[in-house]
């Protein structure tokens, strides 16, 4: 990771070859990935789901690119070749930017980010909050351990999802397993319940299709058993409303006739693809990552580079900051 924003080598040179661009136009993938992998070294169009990454908007806080054309869905739709896809840099790009050129003070970014959206063990945070974090260090280097993950809070996922489990062994440094879970909530009317803001390493149509397996696997009540109770899902219908519009998903599970909608919103719990388990550990407890952060870089002017980076990320099409 690069000490300057915290993000992955790859993801640095693809920032760099963007930055080649004149003016703030999009410039074609194909030609951005060419550039990067030179910088590296890399295989031919190795950097391409890198690039995808960084430009998908609810895999991390902090989005480093903007894509233009097909960068595939929540669901299971794929981005489109690199020919036919385009990219620039966003407002916080171009501060990771000036940051890895020494411009710009280092800035938190990949202590935001996290690695989780890549099957890594570190989830993201609320991008903010971070950044309050460390200006409270700053102010105040003794500050109690406490106060700092207070501030900072639970890990917290662009789609929304509910995050729990055993969050104070997670801020202690010790390894552990987060239970991500979309929200479920029954429509004004009473006649449907709504799943949400899916977890982002489960694709909206995976969980549609969770769903209807259990409806479908659940119907035949002529043989009740055991089995059958703990697995039983009392949907007559689901229907899957994702879209554009609503990229954190929208599934919607009509009750069967004389079931109560609390009770298969209570049932929805227990199926998996509605919730999700991830495995994270920081290197060190949550507050010693922020001391260690501030110490390391304490000598720059972080403040001018906060302020930067807080101020593009409140420019982000984004309302979880």
């Amino acid at each position: 990771m690069s000490e300057r924003s915290g993000v992955g080598a790859v993801q640095v040179a693809i920032v760099e070859a963007l930055a080649a661009t004149a003016g703030r136009g999009f410039r074609s993938n194909e030609h951005v990935l060419r550039e990067a992998e030179s910088r590296i070294g890399l295989a031919p169009w190795y950097a391409y789901p890198v690039l995808v990454d960084l430009a998908q908007p609810w895999k991390m806080p902090v989005t480093l690119v903007d894509g233009q054309g097909n960068f595939g869905s929540r669901g299971n739709d794929p981005a489109a070749s690199r020919r036919y896809t385009e990219s620039r840099l966003t407002e916080a790009g171009r501060v990771v930017l000036a940051a890895e050129r020494r411009d710009l003070a280092p800035v938190p970014v990949g202590l935001i980010n996290g690695t989780s959206y890549r099957d890594g063990t570190q989830p993201p945070f609320r991008p903010l909050a971070v950044i309050e974090a460390i200006r409270h260090v700053i102010r105040h280097p003794i500050a109690a351990a406490q106060d700092i993950v207070s501030m900072i809070g639970p890990p917290d996922f662009i789609t929304g999802c509910t995050v729990t489990g055993d969050l104070e062994a997670f801020a202690a440094g010790l390894p552990t397993e987060l239970r991500l879970q979309a929200k479920i909530t029954i429509s004004d009317d009473g006649q449907s319940v709504i799943v949400e803001n899916i977890p982002p390493n489960i694709t909206t149509d995976d969980a549609a299709l969770s769903i209807a397996k259990r409806a479908e696997q659940t119907s035949d009540l002529s043989q009740p058993s055991p089995l059958h109770t703990a697995t039983r899902l009392d949907v007559s219908s689901v229907r899957d409303e994702s879209n554009s519009r609503i990229p954190d998903g929208r599934i919607v599970c009509k009750p069967a006739t004389g079931v109560p909608p609390e009770q298969v919103r209570d049932q929805l719990t227990t199926v998996y693809g509605v919730y999700t388990t991830i495995y994270v550990a920081l290197p060190r407890s949550l507050s010693a990552t922020v001391r260690q952060w501030v110490k390391t870089n304490q000598a720059e002017d972080l403040a001018a580079s906060l302020t930067a980076l807080e101020t593009a990320i409140r420019d982000q099409p984004n309302p979880r900051y």
